[in-house]
C-alpha cells in the first residue's frame, strides 16, 4: 500500500511560459512531503504532473517503481490506473449524495463490505453523525473530512493533496491539520501536500520541498530548513525579515558602522551580501556595541511587543520582537542563529 515517488529531470510549460524546470525529487515510502511555494512557482503544476492530470515536456515520473510518465519514451499512465487518492481545496463531492454515498462511491465495486467500509472511514475522520447528510448541509471542515475519506477509499499508493485548508478558518485549519496528519499515518500512505501556509510545513511535513519560479531550491526536514535556509525566499518563509545591504567584513555584515555576525553566509560571495533576519533574533539590549536604532512604531502582539526601528544607512525598518515597551532610542543586538547572509537582490546588486 506504501508508495514510493522518484521524479527525475521534470520539465512543463504552459501557454509557451516555462512553469517547472528540470525538477528532481524523491518520496520514500510513507512519507509525508509538504510542497511550498509562492503564486505562480509551479506547485499545483508538479502536483498535477504526479496525478497525471497534466503531461510532462520532459523528464521522468515513478510511483511505486513503475513509470507512469516519461515523454523520451512515450510512456504515460491514466490518473485512474496510478493507484493515487487526491483531496481537493475545493471539496469535489457529489452534491446530489450523502457523505456516505460519496465515500461508498469511491470503493471499488468489487470490494465487499463497501457500506462498513464507508462508514468506518467516515468514522476514522469525525463525521459519521453526518453519513445521511448532503455535502450542502456541512461545514466546510466536514466536507473537507468527508473528501479526505473518499480519498483514502480507494486504498491508494500515494495522497494528492491540493491546499486542502486554504478555504477555511484558523480554528478549523488547526484542527484539520491534525485529522489529516493522523489519518494519513494511520492509512500508511505517502501523501504529498500543496500550500503556501508555513504552518503546514512545520506540522505536517516530514520533509518540505520549496519550489521558486519552477526551481527546486531546498528538500530537506522542517528542522533542517529552519536552521539553514537556502536562499532569501527560504529565510522568508522560515520568518527573517531582509534584506538588509551593506558590505561583507569577516564572517559577517557591515549596518550603519557595526559589524553583524551571521549563523549563515551564502558561499561565494565577495565585497557586498543582503543580510535577512528574524524578528525573535533582535532585540533592544542596550549593549554598546549593537546597532544604533530609532523606534518608528510599536504595537503588542501575542503577549510581545513587535517593534519597528530605523537604522542609520538602511532602507526599510528592522523588526524586533520585546517583552516590554521600547525605548525612542536603543542599541540592537542580533543573534547569529536567527541570521543569514545571501546576495543582494540582482536589481540592486552593486558591482566592486
Amino acid at each position: 500500500m506504501n508508495a514510493s515517488v522518484k521524479i527525475e529531470g521534470l520539465s512543463k510549460s504552459l501557454g509557451g511560459h516555462a512553469v517547472l524546470h528540470d525538477v528532481n525529487l524523491d518520496m520514500a515510502p510513507g512519507e509525508f512531503v509538504v510542497l511550498i511555494g509562492a503564486s505562480g512557482s509551479g506547485k499545483t503544476t508538479l502536483l498535477r504532473l504526479v496525478g497525471g492530470l497534466e503531461r510532462a515536456d520532459a523528464g521522468r515520473i515513478e510511483i511505486d517503481g513503475n513509470c507512469v510518465d516519461a515523454p523520451a519514451e512515450r510512456r504515460f499512465v491514466a490518473p485512474e490506473r496510478r493507484g493515487l487518492g487526491m483531496v481537493f481545496q475545493e471539496y469535489a463531492l457529489w452534491p446530489h449524495l450523502s457523505c456516505q454515498e460519496n465515500v461508498t462511491a469511491a470503493i471499488p465495486r468489487g470490494e465487499k463490505r463497501r457500506e462498513e467500509r464507508a462508514r468506518e472511514l467516515l468514522e476514522s475522520v469525525g463525521v459519521a453523525h453526518a453519513a445521511g447528510k448532503r455535502p450542502h448541509q456541512l461545514s466546510g471542515g466536514q466536507q473537507q473530512r468527508v473528501g479526505l475519506a473518499r480519498a483514502l477509499a480507494v486504498r491508494p499508493r500515494l495522497l494528492l493533496l491540493d491546499e486542502p485548508l486554504s478555504s477555511l478558518d484558523v480554528d478549523t485549519r488547526d484542527q484539520l491539520r491534525m485529522e489529516i496528519r493522523r489519518v494519513v499515518r494511520e492509512a500508511g500512505v505517502a501523501a504529498l501536500f500543496v500550500s503556501h501556509d508555513p504552518a503546514d510545513a512545520w506540522r505536517l511535513a516530514d520533509r518540505v520541498a520549496v519550489l521558486e519560479g519552477g526551481r527546486l531550491v531546498q528538500f530537506d526536514t522542517p528542522e533542517a530548513l529552519y536552521r539553514a535556509p537556502a536562499t532569501p525566499g527560504v529565510a522568508r518563509f522560515t520568518g527573517a525579515q531582509g534584506g538588509f545591504e551593506g558590505d561583507l567584513r569577516g564572517p559577517g555584515i557591515v549596518l550603519a558602522g557595526v559589524d553583524v555576525a551571521a549563523h549563515h553566509r551564502q558561499s561565494g560571495l565577495n565585497g557586498h551580501g543582503a543580510l535577512y533576519v528574524r524578528p525573535q533574533g533582535v532585540r533592544a539590549n542596550g549593549a554598546a556595541d549593537g546597532l544604533p536604532a530609532e523606534c518608528l512604531h510599536a504595537v503588542f502582539e501575542a503577549g510581545r511587543y513587535r517593534v519597528y526601528w530605523r537604522v542609520p544607512g538602511v532602507d526599510q525598518p528592522l523588526v524586533s520582537l520585546e517583552d516590554a515597551p521600547p525605548p525612542a532610542q536603543a542599541r540592537l543586538r542580533i543573534e547569529p542563529e536567527q541570521a543569514f547572509i545571501f546576495a543582494p537582490a540582482p536589481s540592486r546588486q552593486t558591482t566592486d
